[in-house]
């Protein structure tokens, strides 16, 4: 290839690069969308119930952040858009209180590797009803991390069975008393955390994965119970850790 042209494939590509920034500011991101591969929206304003359609301008994003916007109702339906991203964090922040709607266009973002809503939906602790997941969950084929941790769920979404890709799963701090046999049927799952659900029942499906690992804390455990369940699950590998010092705390695993 002659030389100039390589010369000048690396200029265009360097420009490229140069381009390609991390915002914090909403309007200042809109103001140049394209520019745009990083998106972080965290400042409080109790203003702020509706995210703008422009959002769906903002046709290079890989990663969008997102936490303590108490009011927002809604992530705009534009959102599926976005065929770049990536990643997305929907986080209810320290000491805040989120219940977010998520649009079913969230199932057209065919990349999107991790997804975490944690408290995002709703804790189910302030009256307001916990939203639901979109059912189009399922065609994130591509999913490779889901958190929904702390969003009040008594059940685990149907769709869930089908993400196959899916290497790690976040529950903590939820109302489950059990999970269901399709979580054995995740063959790349690695890590599964379900702390903080008080009393859980795990699937004897489970037993199929190798190389898992659980993180089941704060979940009322006696040491007899952690014995029971390395008998039954031999091949993953269990995490007892209680970040509480209190009655409930767990007992320490047997060394």
């Amino acid at each position: 290839m002659n030389r100039n042209i390589i010369a000048s494939s690396l200029i265009l590509i360097s420009l490229g690069m140069a381009h390609a920034e991390s915002f914090d500011n909403l309007a200042q991101a809109l103001a140049s969308p394209e520019r745009v591969t990083s998106l972080s929206i965290k400042e409080f304003d109790s203003n702020v119930k509706h995210l703008p359609p422009k959002l769906g301008a903002l046709i290079n994003l890989k990663e969008l952040e997102i936490s303590c916007l108490e009011n927002l109702e809604d992530i705009p339906v534009e959102i599926g858009q976005l065929k770049k991203l990536e990643k997305i964090i929907i986080d209810n922040g320290n000491g805040c209180d989120m219940n977010v709607s998520i649009p079913a266009s969230i199932g057209d973002l065919t990349n999107l590797k991790v997804l975490r809503l944690f408290g995002a939906l709703g804790s189910g602790e302030t009256g307001s009803p916990v939203k639901p997941l979109p059912a189009t969950i399922s065609k994130l084929q591509n999913l490779e991390e889901l958190d929904l941790g702390r969003n009040g769920l008594q059940t685990i979404p149907s769709e869930i069975s089908n993400l196959k890709n899916l290497k790690k799963l976040g529950l903590d701090y939820n109302n489950l008393h059990d999970l269901p046999a399709f979580i054995g049927e995740l063959k790349n799952l690695r890590e599964l955390s379900i702390s903080s659900n008080h009393v859980i029942k795990l699937p004897p499906s489970l037993s199929k994965l190798s190389g898992l690992r659980i993180s089941m804390g704060n979940n009322y455990l006696k040491l007899k119970d952690q014995v029971e369940l390395r008998r039954q699950f031999p091949n993953a590998a269990f995490d007892f850790e209680n970040e509480y010092d209190d009655d409930a705390a767990n007992e320490e695993s047997p060394k």
